[in-house]
């Protein structure tokens, strides 16, 4: 009775921009984040939930973190905060999925928007 299973899903898009936010905003809910952001290899913001300004920091910084072997100094948006950064790689390009805050379940939950992102990124 598949039919019958509620849909997991709150909101849908078939724009990836709006899909992408949408898994974001959903991640960031669930984990209680200050912010998740979606960032490029040049720590440019491709997507992002939580104040714009944080979420800028967060973009900028994700890709030099997850390079540095020792952790980095955090910029003054973000001090105080953990930072947790989950690489991915997909179709030859390097994008970071970066957080800021979260309970105990942030790492299954980054895990899990990592396959979200990927999902969204990779369809037709």
């Amino acid at each position: 009775m598949n039919w019958l299973r509620e849909e997991r899903r709150g909101r849908r898009s078939s724009a990836r921009h709006e899909a992408l936010r949408y898994q974001l905003e959903a991640a960031r809910d669930r984990g209680r984040l200050e912010a998740l952001v979606l960032a490029d290899d040049g720590g440019i913001l491709v997507s992002s939930a939580g104040e714009s300004g944080v979420c800028e920091e967060l973009a900028a910084i994700g890709p030099l973190m997850a390079r540095a072997p020792l952790g980095m100094p955090l910029p003054p948006l973000l001090r105080g905060g953990e930072v947790a950064v989950r690489p991915i790689h997909l179709h030859g390009q390097d994008l970071f999925l970066v957080a800021l805050g979260g309970n105990v379940a942030r790492d299954a939950l980054l895990n899990h928007s990592t396959q979200g992102v990927h999902r969204i990124l990779s369809a037709n």
